[in-house]
């Protein structure tokens, strides 16, 4: 009977020392204490308000435009038409390649063609007619449609 008291009586003591700290608290209005665990989070009343800033709105990319390592998504061209050849630089046997830098725009438009490498005889001019034809799906970066810059290439040959 006596091993079995040293072992219970321990036990039961701290119990009650528990449940009279735990009530003590409670009376004493102390909501943040780590004992209170019954009442909700959303029961509890803030000591204060704390005022974030609003966050800051989503990047606008008008007017940018970005280089291909840039970009989450680059452009896909879907129709690339063809430079006419000239009579005159077909007579001159005129061959060769002309290189375009463009800005593929977000809108869907081709816009500040420059050549690169030209090439006489109306076909640099009949390059940049083809390019500003282009079709294309935009790039995109974050979900948004951007402008990206763009190299092409037209080869004349004569055959």
């Amino acid at each position: 009977m006596m091993s079995v008291l040293k072992r219970v009586l321990p036990f039961i003591l701290t119990l009650l020392v528990g449940v009279i700290v735990g009530s003590g608290l409670k009376r004493a209005g102390n909501d943040d204490a780590p004992f209170n665990t019954m009442r909700s989070c959303s029961a509890r009343r803030p000591q204060a308000i704390m005022r974030l800033p609003p966050p800051p709105p989503p990047p606008s990319f008008e007017g940018d435009v970005f280089r291909a390592g840039d970009v989450t998504h680059k452009f896909v061209i879907s129709h690339k038409p063809q430079p006419l050849y000239t009579a005159e630089a077909r007579r001159n046997n005129v061959t060769g390649t002309v290189r375009l830098r463009m800005v593929l725009a977000a809108d869907g438009t081709v816009r500040d063609i420059t050549p690169l490498t030209t090439l006489p005889d109306g076909l640099t001019e009949q390059a940049i007619a083809a390019a500003s034809k282009i079709e294309f799906t935009p790039a995109s970066k974050d979900g948004r449609a951007v402008s990206q810059y763009a190299t092409v290439e037209y080869n004349f040959n004569t055959y």
